[in-house]
């Protein structure tokens, strides 16, 4: 039963590395997949420190990082749909005019 929920754990990383890598085009959509990715490393964490016994305040200090990186995305994306008008990627270029 252990074995199956790592291997959806994992697959669910995969699975929102594989759109982070696809939509690349809209920084919206690398948000909300890197968001997906770190929500399924912290369910492999707490599966893992589940069955170990340990303490779960690395799970928290995680969800703590996790937001934090969150809200910096967000307020990145804001800032420059503010300055260039709006959320590609290819915008952020230094070299295009």
């Amino acid at each position: 039963m252990l074995n199956i929920f790592i291997f959806v754990s994992v697959s669910l990383f995969i699975v929102g590395f594989w759109i982070y890598i696809s939509k690349r085009k809209h920084l919206m959509n690398m948000l909300i997949s890197l968001e997906y990715m770190v929500l399924s490393i912290f369910m492999l964490l707490m599966l893992v420190t589940f069955t170990l016994g340990l303490e779960m305040y690395a799970g928290l200090i995680y969800l703590i990082a996790s937001v934090c990186e969150g809200s910096l995305g967000v307020g990145i994306m804001v800032g420059m749909v503010r300055s260039y008008g709006s959320d590609y990627v290819s915008s952020l270029s230094s070299l295009t005019c």
